[in-house]
């Protein structure tokens, strides 16, 4: 009895030793075929990346060269004219004055004399008088800013 006792405690020692043998197999498996998935998807991502690297390269390219474009089309001489120039109170006391509409002092200040002269001025030039310069108002009276002043 005691050689079937050895006999089973080394049939039981193989087939431990078995088991834990295929058990270390079944692990490297299942890591190798991790890592493989793991490669797989960091190629994927790559390739992800390049894409949208070439994408941002080519948009980049588009966008330098419509800004070229926009710079050839529109001058500065144009964008100078399209500029909305807003004058100050100084500007247009002294327009007015120079016009012959305002005999006030130069002060910067749009008092009621000034709105006064701006209605009148409009009123000659056939505009609304409505006492604001605006755009058609300034247009019309910017020319007499650089005249000099009458005494």
């Amino acid at each position: 009895m005691n050689l079937f006792k050895r006999c089973l405690l080394q049939g039981i020692c193989c087939l431990a030793l078995g088991l834990l043998i295929s058990g270390c197999a079944t692990i490297d498996n299942s890591q190798d075929l991790e890592i493989q998935q793991l490669r797989g998807r960091i190629d994927f991502l790559e390739e992800e990346v390049r894409k949208e690297r070439d994408e941002n390269l080519l948009l980049s390219e588009e966008l330098s060269e419509a800004r070229l474009t926009a710079e050839e089309l529109v001058s500065q001489e144009d964008i100078e004219r399209i500029v909305v120039k807003i004058p100050t109170a100084t500007q247009i006391q002294t327009a007015l004055k120079n016009a012959g509409f305002y005999q006030g002092k130069i002060d910067g200040v749009i008092g009621p004399k000034t709105k006064e002269a701006i209605r009148n001025f409009q009123k000659a030039k056939g505009l609304s008088p409505d006492g604001t310069v605006g755009s058609k108002t300034w247009d019309n009276l910017a020319e007499y800013l650089n005249l000099p002043e009458e005494e």
